[in-house]
């Protein structure tokens, strides 16, 4: 919970993975919280390899933005980013 409402407190508007683990736990945990009613756990996660392929041109389809438990892509929309 600590890193989920650390990072949305300090402006997080999603937060980057590099680990599979790291990053189906992180999903699931904000899963679990958001469905609790906690606040300050809604940021999405995001493979930084998915972001990097954004980065160079690639579509939300093509980096598999979909197959997040969390989608980030409202967020990355917002940022025109996506």
């Amino acid at each position: 919970m600590m890193i989920l409402q650390t990072a949305k407190r300090n402006g997080a508007d999603i937060i980057a993975t590099e680990c599979p683990l790291c990053h189906a736990s992180l999903e699931m945990y904000r899963h679990r919280l958001i469905m609790k009613g906690v606040p300050d756990v809604d940021v999405p996660a995001a493979y930084f390899t998915q972001l990097l392929g954004l980065a160079f041109g690639y579509s939300a389809n093509d980096v598999k933005l979909k197959d997040n438990l969390s989608d980030p892509l409202p967020v990355l929309k917002r940022l025109g980013l996506a």
